[in-house]
């Protein structure tokens, strides 16, 4: 890249950012005008909103195991 071509990029980027960073921006913003009941700002996620967690079934204790006899096997001679 040349040396020009550079140094209008670079000039470019300095303009856009100049132009980014314009504007008088509030330090509160007021609520919209509307039904008393809005409220503004809300919190995200709203806890009062969110979907209750399904119950978990219930576990059953497991039966008491038996062992079964056990078998002695023939040996062979």
């Amino acid at each position: 890249m040349s040396r020009p071509a550079l140094l209008r990029l670079a000039a470019a980027g300095l303009a856009v950012l100049a132009l980014a960073a314009c504007g008088k921006k509030p330090g509160y913003v007021e609520p919209p005008q509307g039904r008393a009941a809005d409220r503004f700002p809300g919190t995200y996620p709203n806890p009062a909103l969110d979907p209750q967690p399904l119950p978990q079934p219930q576990r059953q204790a497991p039966a008491p195991t038996q062992t079964a006899p056990t078998q002695s096997q023939p040996t062979t001679p």
